[in-house]
């Protein structure tokens, strides 16, 4: 009777150990939890700030003119959503979440973790200069969301198995999805997310062009490290035949690039 019971117990904790316990599930418990924590302090930010902002006015403030004041719930979970930072923390939030339960998807993160990294350099290069403050002054969701994410991104890398050509360009599905949530945000509110992201006039959609680039060349990058080993970095020639009409887009989105930076 002893023998049958701890050969069950062992049965029974190689099947735990085999199916929901392994090396990496410490970085994904530990990844799951300040992401979900950064979320909460973002979402309560919103819901009880009494500062105004560029795009956000929980006090009543004007926008080009227009009285505008974010007084419920829905307004302020409206600018929420249009963050492309707090777009993106959830998408990782997900990943992670998903890979601590072992349901782990590597296209999914292939998909993320070029915008991850692009909003963190958007962040340090637009908004954080604004905000006057030390790095080490910004509150741990900014902080986190901001910085941190990226030794998330580069420490799942490594366990990436592999990397395809094809998958350079999985990654701009969530640009689509922010500007989806941006356009709404507008259409219900009157404001342009981070009051820069503006699609009714060239600047907004030369940072759009931008972004994009940028989202591109860190995929590029994930590609080439996982790579590296392989000859010209495994591009074949029949990659390069499928990958025409994304190219011809990204060199028309150069040069409009180039044309409104000239033209202003």
């Amino acid at each position: 009777m002893y023998e049958k019971s701890t050969l069950l117990l062992r049965n029974i904790q190689e099947c735990v150990q085999d199916k929901f316990i392994n090396e990496r599930t410490p970085f994904y418990f530990i990844s799951t939890i300040f992401l979900f924590v950064a979320i909460v302090l973002s979402v309560l930010s919103a819901l009880y700030s009494k500062e105004n902002f560029s795009d956000f006015f929980p006090n009543a403030g004007k926008y080009y003119d227009m009285n505008i004041h974010d007084n419920t719930v829905i307004d302020k979970m409206c600018w929420f959503f249009s963050q492309i930072t707090h777009h993106t923390i959830l998408l990782l939030f997900f990943y992670f979440f998903l890979a601590l339960v072992n349901r782990k998807s590597e296209p999914y993160f292939k998909m993320v973790a070029p915008l991850a990294l692009t909003i963190s350099v958007l962040y340090f290069c637009f908004l954080f200069p604004k905000q006057q403050l030390k790095i080490h002054q910004l509150s741990f969701s900014n902080f986190f969301s901001h910085f941190m994410i990226i030794f998330l991104v580069f420490g799942e890398l490594m366990y990436i198995k592999e990397y395809t050509f094809q998958e350079t360009t999985h990654c701009f599905i969530f640009i689509l999805t922010c500007l989806c949530a941006i356009y709404i945000n507008y259409s219900l509110r009157g404001v342009w997310s981070y009051n820069l992201v503006k699609l009714d006039r060239y600047k907004g959609w030369d940072l759009v062009g931008k972004t994009t680039s940028m989202m591109f060349i860190f995929s590029f990058l994930f590609y080439f490290l996982k790579n590296k080993h392989k000859l010209l970095y495994g591009i074949t020639s029949n990659d390069l035949k499928k990958s025409v009409n994304t190219f011809s887009g990204l060199i028309g989105i150069v040069f409009f690039t180039l044309y409104t930076n000239s033209a202003s």
